[in-house]
C-alpha cells in the first residue's frame, strides 16, 4: 500500500477534489480523504488531501494533484495525517460496535 499527504489552497481544494474523484479507472479507486485545515487545528487556509491504496494508484493522484498543491511543513503534513488516521480509527471501533 502507499500512501500520500498534501496541502491545496482553499481556493484551489474543490477543483483538485474534483478531478480526482471524476477520474472513475484510477484515481477513484483510490482510499482519498480530504479535511480542512481549520478542523484539524492547522491556521492553513485550504485542505488536506490523505490518499491511500495502490501505488499506481496514489502515482497518479498525485500527478494530478501536483498542479494544485503548494508545498506544507512537514510539521504540519504529520499533524494532519495523525488528525485524519485517528478520525479514520475512531470512526472504525464505533461502527464495530453498531454491529459488533
Amino acid at each position: 500500500m502507499s500512501e500520500h499527504m498534501g496541502f491545496v489552497p482553499r481556493e484551489k481544494a474543490g477543483q483538485a477534489e474534483l478531478r480526482l474523484r471524476n477520474d472513475f479507472d484510477v484515481c477513484a479507486k483510490q482510499s482519498i480523504t480530504v479535511r480542512d485545515a481549520k478542523a484539524l487545528g492547522i491556521t492553513l487556509e485550504g485542505s488536506f488531501f490523505y490518499i491511500t491504496g495502490s501505488e499506481e494508484g496514489v502515482k497518479k493522484c498525485m500527478e494530478f494533484l501536483k498542479e494544485f498543491e503548494t508545498p506544507a511543513k512537514k510539521e504540519q503534513l504529520e499533524h494532519a495525517k495523525k488528525k485524519i488516521i485517528e478520525e479514520q480509527e475512531k470512526a472504525a471501533s464505533g461502527f464495530g460496535g453498531i454491529f459488533g
